[in-house]
């Protein structure tokens, strides 16, 4: 299987996650999902604008995703 193809089909899966945590919450489930995204890197996000916390400070994956396909 092509790497690139796999890797696809894995943030499609994670496109469609409703799950919501903390930077590094989400850096733990990316990890298990075979994707290394250090919860430092989530927060710059955060810091830059490119993602929104809710009021408790929690993200959801999918959002992540659009900022994964960019970097990589």
């Amino acid at each position: 299987m092509n790497r690139t193809y796999a890797a696809d089909r894995l943030l499609d899966r994670l496109a469609k996650s409703e799950k919501k945590g903390t930077p590094k919450q989400l850096s733990g489930e990316c990890a298990k999902a075979g994707i290394r995204l250090p919860a430092a890197t989530i927060r710059t996000w955060i810091h830059q604008k490119r993602l929104t916390p809710d009021p408790n400070g929690h993200v959801t994956l999918r959002d992540i995703v659009p900022l994964l396909r960019q970097r990589s």
